[in-house]
């Protein structure tokens, strides 16, 4: 009982003056209530009814006005505890906390070996880390007075990518690891960078309200460029003894001059095959240096894909034989269209060709185009052995093989389906897939039916 003694709360001193105010006005209201009734509502005459009803409305009134003085009491009370209230108040030890985390925050700022810093809507840059001033190669003054699209180099790819970055600027929109070619402050030194901007709302009155992060990619990307330039090279050196080995075979099977006997004609024939196999790998090993370059340009000509499509199964007729397929084709409305030939070719050759291979004995493939007023689509459909779900995402990276697709055949350079996406997004359509494990793999080929540049 003492405990909950001591957690009751008294009365204020305001809630103490605001009952006696209650009372006392009552008091006074019910002492002079006579007076009060006479001179708020009338003077009661002599007849005995009359006296009656007016002590009854002087009762009511008197009530009345002892109830408004009671919630004017209270409201005052009310006003008062409100205006009384302590404000909160932050610990020593918040304090300390909030100066810790606030300390930590700028020391993995500065420190951070990613390069960031703050920057307006006009591109000013502020508050530039150490990895910034190493980056654009300055000083704190020089870095934070400088202005980040000054620095984007001027060439035309550049300066449409500076174009998108002003306008999601503007609207607050988030940039995502766009690459660019930027320079130092000396306007010398070029790097490669992935810039990423985050901003705050557009209604923010904080002027440098975008935090820009900036990844050096040249290293990397030199690396990439020594790496193509060498594989060039090399193919270009190994095409030309491998094409004259593929004469001199080819003479020698051909040739009635020559007498051979039946045994080292086999050996010579596996000999061209596997000859004619490193002449296809180089070849395409060429075409992936060629599409990184970005050297390899599209040659528009009308294109009826049916018969590039017939052309192909006819192809392969000897492997869909060898594997007892069920090949299903068919077409929906006009197949010429203006794009790449030899481009769209090797696409659907890819396709068809994985969807043939990894088919077990006795499944099914089929292929259907659709051509409407816009684009062509040609959909390859498989009941093969699909692609591991954790695998998808790198189907269209260079070299990569999925594990199931290793096991069914050694044979195979993991270029194939990055070729037919490069070759659909050079003719500006795209490729999209669907695959379940065991069950079977869908690609879908998308592209216009007259070619942006054609």
């Amino acid at each position: 009982m003492a405990h909950e003694h001591r957690h009751k709360k008294s009365l204020s001193r305001s809630e103490w003056t605001a009952l006696w105010f209650f009372f006392g006005i009552s008091l006074l209201v019910w002492l002079f209530g006579e007076q009060l009734a006479t001179a708020l509502l009338y003077s009661p005459g002599s007849g005995i009814q009359d006296q009656v009803m007016f002590v009854r409305y002087k009762v009511l009134l008197l009530s009345f006005i002892t109830v408004l003085i009671g919630l004017i009491a209270c409201a005052v009370t009310v006003h008062i505890r409100l205006a009384e209230k302590p404000k909160p108040t932050i610990t020593r030890e918040a304090v300390s906390d909030i100066m810790l985390s606030r300390e930590q925050f700028r020391q993995l700022y500065e420190n951070s070996p990613v390069p960031y810093f703050l920057m307006d809507d006009a591109g000013n840059i502020r508050h530039p880390n150490i990895a910034s001033l190493r980056f654009f190669g300055g000083t704190m003054e020089e870095v934070a007075s400088a202005n980040l699209y000054d620095l984007i180099a001027d060439d035309q790819k550049a300066q449409q990518t500076l174009s998108m970055m002003r306008a999601k600027v503007e609207r607050a929109l988030p940039i995502s690891r766009e690459e660019m070619s930027m320079f130092g402050l000396d306007k010398q030194t070029e790097h490669r960078a992935l810039v990423s901007i985050y901003s705050l709302s557009r209604k923010s009155p904080i002027p440098f309200k975008h935090l820009v992060t900036i990844i050096d990619v040249t290293k990397e990307r030199e690396s990439e460029q020594i790496k193509t330039d060498f594989l060039l090279l090399a193919s270009h050196q190994l095409r030309t003894p491998l094409t004259t080995v593929k004469w001199y075979i080819d003479y020698l099977l051909t040739t009635k001059t020559v007498t051979i006997e039946d045994e080292v004609r086999e050996y010579l024939e596996q000999i061209y095959i596997g000859n004619e196999r490193m002449i296809e790998l180089i070849t395409t090993l060429l075409t992936v240096s060629r599409i990184e370059m970005g050297t390899l340009a599209p040659e528009y000509t009308t294109v009826h894909v049916n018969g590039v499509v017939k052309d192909i199964l006819e192809e392969l007729a000897s492997e869909v034989q060898k594997h007892n397929l069920e090949i299903k084709a068919e077409s929906k409305g006009d197949d010429a269209i203006v794009t790449d030939h030899t481009m769209i070719r090797i696409a659907i050759h890819n396709l068809l060709t994985n969807a043939i291979k990894y088919t077990p004995v006795g499944g099914t493939v089929s292929i259907v185009a659709d051509y409407q007023p816009q684009v062509c689509t040609v959909t390859v459909t498989d009941t093969g052995y699909g692609i591991p779900p954790d695998e998808q995402e790198k189907i269209f990276t260079k070299m990569f093989r999925a594990s199931n697709a290793r096991k069914v055949s050694t044979n195979g350079t993991g270029l194939g389906l990055f070729l037919t996406k490069s070759f659909v997004e050079k003719l500006g359509g795209s490729l999209a897939f669907s695959s379940e494990l065991d069950k079977g793999t869908t690609f879908t080929i998308t592209v216009p039916r007259v070619a942006p540049d054609a």
